[in-house]
């Protein structure tokens, strides 16, 4: 899952941005400099008049439909979603660069990530991002989302942190100014919640947990569950506690609650589907922006038996 220098990334999602130095730069290597055009939706077999209130957001290249939304809705284009990430730069003293840059669904979401200094978690490197999204669809506005890479294993981390937020909404793109003030607040937000994921991650690491226990309670199997279900739910724990008890990069934590959570991010992050659909590359780089929710129960789990 993990994008090196020159290496397409994310399952194959997005452009690698090497030496890119500006988002203008980045949205053209990307292929993302088209922009979206609001035009009237008319109802089926009643062309001559346009269904009041809303309108259809449109590439202006494709022609693609992206969304339906309201007439109140503003579009926010590529070009000025990603001038955010021109101040996220500069208003870092230490380096920042264009990592990747693409779009999901031909276009409904777009995003972009910058990577932020490697840190250390528990005596492991790992590349913390800024990963900028903007959906065309209607569903959500320009936000960053805060996540890294265990470096060496290429699992995500993207822990809910009660104490700092990984989710940041970007309020202002249209004034300079303000977009320096967002900037500097979102870079803030940032180094807190990275700060507070390498506290997170000791914790975890000084305590003990029964991995079998874990995924009993997040792969359940009952009698309200098909055959083919608990048949799954049993190889997927079996293929977990194998990962805990082999991968070399987890030697140092076995019997610990952060290599349980560590051995289901390995899982969550690296393995391949039985069955990959035509959108499975967008639904995973989506849950890597996103957070994933099986990771999140299973946090609230490992929390709950550790000891």
């Amino acid at each position: 899952m993990f994008s090196g220098k020159g290496v397409v990334p994310w399952h194959e999602i997005g452009t690698v941005l090497d030496g890119v130095l500006t988002s203008g730069e980045a949205i053209k290597a990307a292929k993302l400099t088209w922009k979206v055009d609001q035009i009237p939706v008319f109802a089926a077999g009643n062309w001559a008049e346009a269904i009041p209130g809303f309108v259809a957001n449109v590439r202006n290249d494709t022609k693609e439909v992206l969304g339906i939304v309201t007439d109140r809705y503003c579009v926010a284009q590529n070009q000025d979603v990603f001038a955010f990430a021109d101040e996220l730069i500069g208003t870092n003293k230490a380096k920042c660069t264009y990592e990747t840059a693409g779009s999901l669904w031909n276009g409904r979401r777009v995003f972009m990530l910058v990577n932020m200094p490697k840190g250390r978690i528990v005596g492991d490197d790992y590349q913390p991002y800024l990963c900028l999204s903007n959906a065309h669809d209607g569903t959500a506005s320009l936000q960053v989302f805060l996540t890294g890479i265990r470096v060496v294993c290429n699992n995500t981390l993207t822990a809910a942190l009660h104490t700092a937020k990984r989710k940041i909404s970007i309020r202002h793109l249209t004034n300079m100014e303000q977009r320096k003030d967002e900037a500097l607040r979102t870079m803030g937000v940032a180094s807190k919640y990275f700060h507070d994921l390498e506290v997170f991650a000791s914790m975890l690491a000084g305590k003990k947990v029964n991995i079998t226990k874990v995924l009993d309670k997040l792969f359940p199997a009952s009698k309200q569950m098909s055959t083919r279900q608990v048949k799954s739910n049993l190889e997927v724990k079996e293929l977990i506690k194998t990962l805990f008890k082999q991968k070399d990069d987890l030697q140092n934590f076995r019997g610990t609650a952060w290599g349980a959570y560590q051995a289901i991010a390995d899982y969550r992050s690296n393995a391949e589907p039985r069955r990959k659909t035509a959108t499975y590359a967008d639904t995973k780089m989506a849950r890597f922006l996103d957070g994933d929710d099986v990771m999140t129960q299973a946090q609230e789990i490992i929390l709950e038996l550790a000891a």
